[in-house]
C-alpha cells in the first residue's frame, strides 16, 4: 500500500512540476506596494530549484529544508502558494514513509 501511495504521489508531482515551474517566474517579482530596494535579491527560485532536485533524487529531508528556505525568501503571493503546495507534498511523503 505504501509503495502505491508513493507511486501516485510521484506521478502527481511529475505532472504538476512543469505547470508550477512556469508559474515560478512570479516568485521573482515583488508584490505591489513593496519595494525591493533594501531587501536584497529574491533568491527563492534558487532554493526552489534545489528543493525540486532533491525531491527527484529521493532526498526528501533536504528537499523540505530547501522548500522552507524558498518559502522564507519568496516575495510574491503566487510564488508562496506554489512553494507551500510542494512543501506540503514533501511533508506528506515524509510522514507516509515514517
Amino acid at each position: 500500500m505504501r509503495h502505491l501511495i508513493l507511486f501516485f504521489f510521484a506521478c502527481w508531482l511529475a505532472l504538476c512540476s512543469p505547470v508550477m515551474s512556469q508559474e515560478l517566474s512570479s516568485c521573482e517579482t515583488p508584490p505591489q506596494g513593496r519595494s525591493s530596494a533594501n531587501q536584497g535579491p529574491d533568491i527563492s527560485a534558487t532554493y526552489l530549484d534545489e528543493a525540486r532536485q532533491y525531491r527527484e533524487q529521493g532526498r526528501y529531508e533536504l528537499a523540505r529544508q530547501s522548500y522552507a528556505q524558498a518559502l522564507a525568501t519568496c516575495r510574491s503571493n503566487a510564488g508562496l502558494e506554489i512553494i507551500k503546495r510542494e512543501l506540503a507534498g514533501v511533508e506528506l511523503l515524509l510522514r507516509t514513509m515514517r
